[in-house]
């Protein structure tokens, strides 16, 4: 990677440099244009990053937020606006204004000092550069953000790993290098990125991954073992749940997606504990059997958790909690005050309250149309073309999961990249449906050997 000449110009300095070329360029009004698509940039990033992870957004409505951020982005494209405005925005504590200033310096060929600041930043402020990294399409980022790899610094190595498996410009002999990297976020990376597995790294390192003391390397590894087709990782699995160990809400999601009847009535029992009721109930959405159906249905009326058993309700049967079958604003029931509870506001803060004699109405009509052994997604019985359906149409935050289920049915071959711009997003999504069009209904631990 070649250096950026000279020190990276200070935030103090910057302003002055801004103030005096502006003075002397008679750019004033340009400042303010700039700093006004600078500001814009970065509060429709942040909306648009919380957009997917949102109950109550879609794919092409996630776009509309994305499609202002890229205008803004745009507005920034200009070599003045450099020093005058996008310099000093690196002396921002806000991550989505690093994110945006970073994506325009990308955007203007600043390649070679954008890498320099993600290198000098806190490991705090590389997250927000990393993001920009992720998304810009600059020409020769993915081979410079490769020769970062080989620097003596984890916590560059975790970062710049997980741009390059975000941008799937990671060659697999690079990720078994990492495998049993020092720094646990980029041992998961690299475990989620290379699916399926190489064989020698099933036999070899497989067995001490999932029983690693680190609960997300353990989940890292479930899932990468299974989109490898290996039946010990669904042990492990299914142990963890038993077993009730730490980092337990991913080893609950994927009992959920490629479990039989046995395993929904396994999370099912789970609901008897409240410390654990919300983890069970997001996971039993991805069930799709009618057992973890008429198990929401119970918990429709608890305030606590009423919001999540609606969700994961509507996502099993297709009924749209609106209308008739949501209440009416500030006419539904308050949790009770936990002391303990975060005060951060949670994505499922803007789901509805089930109306839940209407939902229960319904159901008691529509459950003669679901078959108890078969498992249902949006209302239809679960193919591969329904996946890919869902992925189109289901609420941002959970598309995450289906697509991860995606990724371990389809051993690797389709990732979807949910967190990418929706054109990426679309032309994944398109790939994937010719080739998903036979997938059926098959519980996981029925494929693996």
């Amino acid at each position: 990677m070649s250096g950026y000449g000279g020190s990276l110009p200070s935030y103090e300095s910057a302003i002055r440099t801004r103030i005096t070329a502006a003075v002397q360029g008679g750019n004033m009004v340009l400042v303010d244009v700039w700093e006004e698509h600078l500001d814009e940039a970065s509060f429709h990033w942040e909306q648009w990053e919380r957009a997917l992870v949102a109950p109550d957004f879609t794919l092409t409505e996630t776009a509309e937020r994305e499609e202002r951020l890229l205008a803004h982005l745009e507005g920034l494209g200009d070599a003045a606006a450099l020093s005058l405005v996008l310099r000093p925005a690196f002396g921002s504590e806000e991550r989505s204004r690093q994110s945006a200033a970073t994506y325009a310096l990308l955007s203007l060929g600043g390649l070679d000092e954008s890498l320099a600041r993600f290198l000098g930043a806190s490991t705090e402020a590389r997250a927000g550069i990393r993001r920009a990294l992720e998304l810009s399409e600059a020409p020769g980022l993915g081979a410079q953000l490769r020769e970062v790899l080989k620097r003596n610094d984890l916590d560059a190595q975790a970062h710049v790993l997980e741009a390059l498996v975000f941008r799937q410009e990671v060659p697999r002999e690079i990720l078994a290098r990492f495998f049993t990297h020092d720094e646990p976020r980029a041992r998961m990376t690299a475990l989620r990125a290379a699916m399926p597995l190489p064989e020698d790294a099933v036999s070899r390192l497989l067995p001490a991954l999932l029983d690693s003391a680190h609960p997300g390397i353990r989940a890292a590894a479930m899932e990468a073992g299974l989109a490898s087709g290996v039946r010990l990782a669904w042990d492990a699995c299914r142990k963890a749940v038993q077993r009730r160990e730490p980092g337990m809400p991913e080893a609950l999601t994927l009992l959920a997606i490629g479990g039989a009847d046995a395993d929904t009535a396994l999370l099912v029992e789970l609901l008897q504990s409240p410390d654990l009721r919300p983890d069970v109930l997001w996971a039993l959405g991805f069930s799709g059997r009618v057992r973890a159906v008429e198990a929401c249905l119970e918990y429709l009326a608890e305030p606590s958790v009423a919001r999540l058993a609606g969700e994961a309700f509507s996502s099993m049967t297709g009924l749209l909690l609106e209308g008739a079958y949501a209440l009416p604003p500030r006419s539904h029931p308050e949790p009770s005050d936990d002391p303990d509870a975060s005060l951060e506001p949670k994505p499922e803060d803007d789901l509805p309250w089930p109306h839940v004699a209407a939902i229960t109405a319904w159901w008691s009509e529509a459950r003669k149309r679901f078959d108890k052994g078969a498992r249902y997604l949006l209302g239809q019985p679960f193919s591969g073309s329904v996946l890919v359906d869902a992925l189109e149409s289901s609420p941002m935050r959970r598309r995450h999961v289906l697509a991860r289920e995606l990724a371990i049915r389809t051993r690797g071959k389709h990732v979807i990249p949910t967190r990418a711009f929706s054109l990426r997003q679309r032309v994944a999504l398109a790939n994937a449906r010719t080739d998903c069009a036979h997938m059926r209904d098959v519980p996981l631990i029925h494929t693996l050997r």
